[in-house]
């Protein structure tokens, strides 16, 4: 079944992850741009597509659990590529850019519920549920947390170098 030690690193590294995702699209756009207007807006977005997620519910509950967290981890991956080599290497487009993040961010909204349910349906007990759940909350907002100091530290460098 489910090793819960695994898991909860694997999400523990998703979730550090999307933290560091969303400090390197801001830092890059404001390094690019100089404008606070664009950084703004693109927080708006991904503010957007978190509040949009209760329409994802029910396209969610139509499909395979497994196979909508696996779909969007593929698209993310792919997606992640295409970023950085927009970003990068290729032609630095801004408005790709931030269409391209807008999409990853929609992805993760997709994966999530579908991870939870998966959860749901392959922890046996509500007890081992409960406390699951318990654990992975705690675990996002120890991320957060530690996602949003490490990018206050590493703006002060990038700004004092």
């Amino acid at each position: 079944m489910l090793e819960k030690k695994t898991y909860l690193l694997s999400q523990a590294t998703m979730f550090l992850s999307n933290s560091l995702f969303g400090m390197i699209i801001i830092w890059w756009l404001q390094t690019q741009t100089g404008k606070s207007s664009l950084v703004g807006l693109t927080n708006a977005i991904f503010s957007i597509t978190a509040a949009l997620s209760i329409f994802y519910g029910p396209i969610i509950d139509k499909h395979s659990f497994k196979r909508t967290s696996q779909t969007s981890l593929l698209v993310q991956t792919i997606l992640l590529f295409l970023l950085a080599a927009v970003m990068f290497w290729l032609s630095h487009d801004i408005v790709l850019t931030i269409l391209i993040s807008a999409v990853l961010s929609i992805c993760d909204e997709f994966f999530s519920p579908a991870d939870r349910a998966i959860l749901k349906e392959n922890v046996p007990s509500k007890k081992d549920l409960n406390s699951l759940i318990s654990k992975l909350s705690m675990i996002d907002q120890v991320v957060n947390i530690a996602g949003t100091a490490l990018s206050g530290v590493l703006l002060s460098l990038l700004i004092a170098g």
